[in-house]
């Protein structure tokens, strides 16, 4: 069995601020802090959201902060870390907002606009990875706020197509977001159609509410059997869940995510006051059921991650 990639995702998107918890990192000096104790733990890529430096609330322009995140880390203790890139986030809609205290300075129509020049942009700060979510989504969380049962994440195959095409282009390879079992038919046929290329690299996200799968060892075999074998995949189990679907992902021979995005518990009622204790337990249980961690270096080999134009 090839070697474990640990995952982590240590800022969170519109869910986690110093509202859910006081550790999660928000400016850069903490952020880059952050993803130095969790490579020396044994993470080999970090998923970065940007993050107000003040109130952890989602920044309201991502793109002015993630080529400082990028050329911070890069100078850090954690050089070697594969840097991952949401292409998500960033702009809650108008109610969830207003619950959150966020005060957007665009209009949604304005932003929806600008939304395709924004991603394309963003695939050239120099990471080697980002996120593409492999479909729309509808309300993920039930926040008592009625207004969001009308809320569509929108991401139509047409922006699929274009936003991997922007990747390829800047040599960053799309990790495809599968969040329900319908998206790995769109990642299978938008492979035969050569809009993404092999060897593809899904991550299962489990996270039940109202929209995803729900994360039961039932759902994640069903996945990991329905992709061809040259497919790499890790699983995100968000909250409770996060260990439970990891350990099964590292007996199954999957790869594994963790951090204050999915999770800021350790342990039930407590509190995680690092990212790198959430990468600690997960390293700890790959240890105890015999499976190796991977460098980043030998998590590139695994991905057949281009480094060079």
């Amino acid at each position: 069995m090839e070697k474990l990639i640990v995952t982590v995702a240590p800022t969170g998107g519109e869910y986690v601020s110093k509202l859910q918890t006081e550790y999660v990192p928000c400016t850069v000096d903490e952020i880059v802090e952050e993803v130095v104790k969790c490579r020396k733990a044994g993470a080999s890529i970090v998923h970065l959201h940007a993050k107000d430096p003040k109130t952890g609330m989602p920044h309201p322009d991502p793109n002015s902060v993630f080529p400082e995140y990028i050329r911070r880390i890069r100078e850090s203790e954690a050089s070697d870390i594969i840097i991952n890139i949401t292409t998500g986030g960033g702009r809650p809609p108008k109610e969830m907002a207003e619950a959150m205290g966020i005060e957007h300075k665009i209009t949604l129509e304005e932003y929806e606009k600008t939304l395709d020049k924004v991603i394309e942009e963003r695939a050239t700060f120099g990471q080697e990875m980002s996120s593409l979510n492999m479909g729309s989504i509808n309300l993920w969380v039930d926040m008592g706020i009625p207004q969001l049962r009308s809320l569509v994440f929108r991401n139509p195959i047409s922006t699929i197509e274009k936003w991997a095409g922007y990747m390829y282009k800047n040599n960053v390879k799309p990790e495809l977001e599968i969040y329900d079992t319908g998206m790995i038919n769109t990642a299978k046929t938008l492979v035969k159609e050569g809009k993404l290329k092999e060897p593809v690299h899904i991550q299962f996200v489990l996270f039940g509410g109202f929209s995803c799968m729900s994360p039961t060892p039932k759902t994640l075999i069903y996945c990991a059997e329905s992709i061809p074998e040259n497919w790499t995949w890790s699983v995100c189990a968000p909250g409770r869940y996060e260990m439970e679907m990891g350990a099964l992902a590292i007996m199954m021979g999957g790869h594994v995510r963790v951090g204050m995005e999915d999770n800021i518990y350790l342990e039930k009622g407590v509190l995680a006051k690092s990212n790198a204790e959430l990468v600690a337990k997960v390293f700890r249980i790959a240890k105890e059921l015999g499976r190796d961690i991977a460098t980043p270096d030998e998590a590139r080999q695994i991905l057949e991650l281009k480094t060079e134009s």
